[in-house]
């Protein structure tokens, strides 16, 4: 193996690690699915309704106390300890804990003593100032938490990161949960149970930070905040994309309430979670992505970037496309699993999955705008993508109905991912475009047409839209291995087989 070779099988290696960690900390999140689903049978749909629309408008206002700092310390921290100036990466992240206190202070006193106002003529429900006011005390650690961890991640340690956010904030969430049932609280008594979480996991946060960094070198940087400007001039976009994204995310929901009605929103609420569960790999891959970009980016080596873009979105793409069929094939039974009405979303629930396809494995470009230093460039594009949702759901509501929103989404995305794959191409260089792609859409596309046409016997729709995912499933899997893996991926799947024990295996697939 060459010099060159070892580097982007070193690359390879730290991109699989952090994003298989980050993958697997995804399943801690179930801590918080059993809190919402405690607060629903213990407290009452009416209570969970409140308590919900209360913390919707609290994180939205933790949004403006983050004020993109996240990658921000990310980008500059990497730049910083690339360099090996470790002076400098404290003050980075002295700095940015600078703005997010001046902030967080700012939105804490702004809740608190308008939490009437806020309860009566925004949320348009009194009843919420009983949450609003506790929860004002979660802004000021939703703050310190992300710059802290960003840091970790900086330096390119996924694990931390994973603790605090995927098993440590949702099981204190659900233990402070579990305590208001127990003491027959209320909505206030429920409302602490988020801020108490939030606080737990910043001092966490405050103990991984400094098992990597010293914490004494933090004050003397939190008092000679000199990354100000930078921080700043960087994060602005980021955080006005983020606020965007937060509409972007609602639109296609609202317009679907609005001319279909509730019913058809509650359907297709239901289409959004199961079809954003794709999510949780593309923001498997993005925290270990971007310090890796950033460091190569830092050091002008485009071939070392070239590389580490493209494998990503093969990687994503791989596993993308394994959640599509299933959806294409067996999304009226997903979604029944919610009750029969629900299975008329089938359909939108394909869509919106494809959508989501190629916004998980090219919208990985979103990142490397952002790690490159064009972070200007994706509010723009958040911009258009809302427009582009507007404008095509719009139309294609009144042709298709429920499809036809979930079309014009998915639309949207498509395009805007490649608008972004072009903007990195003209920025640095590179692009992620690679004949390899094609075999994980030829094994996707083959293995759906065999299970689509597989005569099967009678039996219920259900039964037989999950045998056919099966079918495909193991097509798709068996196609793959027959198109063979490339060189890094065969390196990177017999180091997991080996880590796993499962040795015999890993000679079997190669």
């Amino acid at each position: 193996m060459t010099a060159a070779e070892a580097i982007h099988a070193s690359d390879a290696a730290t991109l699989a690690r952090g994003a298989g960690v980050n993958l697997l900390g995804n399943i801690g999140r179930l801590s918080r699915a059993l809190a919402m689903l405690l607060i629903a049978r213990h407290f009452g749909v009416d209570l969970l309704g409140l308590y919900a629309m209360s913390l919707v408008a609290v994180e939205f206002a933790g949004r403006f106390v983050v004020f993109g700092q996240d990658p921000a310390v990310v980008y500059f921290l990497s730049r910083a300890r690339t360099a090996g100036d470790e002076d400098a990466a404290a003050r980075v992240v002295g700095s940015s804990l600078v703005l997010v206190t001046v902030a967080g202070l700012i939105a804490t006193s702004v809740i608190w003593f308008g939490a009437g106002f806020v309860a009566d003529h925004f949320l348009n429900e009194p009843e919420t100032v009983l949450a609003l006011r506790p929860m004002a005390f979660m802004l000021m650690p939703l703050g310190i938490l992300p710059v802290l961890l960003a840091a970790t991640r900086a330096n390119k340690v996924m694990k931390y990161n994973v603790l605090a956010r995927s098993f440590v904030e949702p099981f204190a969430l659900l233990v402070g949960v579990a305590a208001a049932a127990s003491f027959g609280g209320g909505l206030a008594e429920l409302a602490l149970a988020p801020a108490i979480a939030a606080g737990i996991t910043a001092v966490v946060s405050v103990v991984f930070y400094r098992r990597l960094f010293s914490i004494r070198s933090l004050l003397p940087a939190f008092f000679r905040p000199d990354y100000l400007r930078d921080l700043v001039r960087y994060a602005v976009p980021t955080a006005g994309r983020d606020l965007l994204a937060y509409g972007v995310g609602r639109a296609d929901f609202f317009m679907v309430g609005h001319f279909l009605g509730m019913a058809a929103a509650g359907i297709y609420n239901m289409v959004i979670e199961v079809a954003y569960l794709i999510k949780d790999v593309r923001q498997a891959v993005e925290p270990i992505l971007a310090p890796l970009v950033a460091e190569q980016h830092y050091l002008a080596d485009r071939d070392r970037l070239n590389m580490t873009y493209g494998r990503a979105t093969r990687w994503a793409l791989l596993i993308n496309l394994a959640y599509f069929g299933v959806a294409a094939l067996a999304g009226n039974a997903i979604l029944a699993i919610y009750g029969n009405a629900f299975a008329a979303g089938g359909w939108a629930l394909a869509a919106l999955v494809l959508g989501q396809v190629i916004s998980g494995a090219f919208g990985l470009s979103e990142m490397m705008l952002m790690m490159i230093g064009r972070p200007g460039l994706m509010f723009g594009n958040m911009a258009m993508l809302f427009a582009l949702i507007a404008g095509l759901d719009y139309v294609f509501i009144q042709l298709w109905g429920l499809t036809g929103a979930a079309i014009g989404t998915a639309t949207a995305t498509a395009f805007v991912s490649f608008v972004q794959v072009a903007q990195v191409k003209l920025s640095a260089g590179v692009h992620p475009l690679r004949a390899s792609l094609l075999k994980p859409v030829v094994a996707c596309g083959a293995a759906i047409a065999v299970a689509w046409f597989l005569p099967l016997w009678s039996m219920p729709w259900i039964v037989d839209q999950i045998l056919r995912a099966l079918v495909f499933a193991a097509g798709y899997f068996a196609l793959l291995n027959v198109f063979g893996l490339e060189p890094e991926e065969q390196r990177v799947s017999n180091w997991v087989f080996q880590r796993l024990g499962l040795v015999a295996f890993s000679r079997a697939v190669r």
